[in-house]
């Protein structure tokens, strides 16, 4: 694992808002005591101190907690998964708001009656299927930048926020 999961960015920054200024520290001590795990995603906390420690902790600079913070809004905006066409093959995919690549859907299920669970808007489904082949940090991803039926908007058609 090169990077933190987005669990763990999320776990990270809701310490980081309860404990305000000193929450590196308070978030060591925690670490050292065992007591991590009884905060608000504690498994997530206990993960991140497994996998990368506290020198990276402490390493860590703001402006990567805030794109962490950029790229889960972004996130927050997309369903937790949708099912739709592969481009290349034309087979029934599903994609998950987050991860790279798709799973192919079980043939016992339609897209529409999938997508019925999650009710994705035609942007957000464009918008996963860029996410999940070049990356949920390119501007493909935001569906924001898709008309109501899923087409890519020109610069000066983007809607902040979707």
């Amino acid at each position: 694992m090169d990077e933190p999961t987005m669990d763990m960015w999320r776990a990270l920054i809701a310490f980081r808002t309860r404990y305000g200024r000193n929450w590196k520290s308070a978030l060591t001590l925690r670490w050292m005591n065992g007591t991590d795990d009884n905060e608000a995603f504690g498994a997530s906390l206990r993960e991140l101190r497994n996998h990368f420690g506290p020198s990276w902790l402490h390493a860590l600079r703001p402006r990567f907690l805030h794109e962490a913070a950029r790229r889960i809004a972004l996130l927050d905006r997309l369903p937790l998964m949708c099912a739709t066409r592969n481009l290349e093959t034309g087979g029934a995919i599903i994609l998950k708001r987050g991860e790279s690549g798709y799973w192919p859907l079980p043939a016992d299920m339609t897209i529409e009656s999938f997508n019925a669970s999650f009710a994705p808007t035609p942007g957000q489904i464009a918008a996963m299927e860029i996410g999940s082949a070049f990356g949920w940090g390119v501007p493909g991803a935001d569906p924001a930048n898709y008309d109501t039926d899923g087409g890519p908007l020109v610069p000066d058609q983007r809607r902040e926020g979707g």
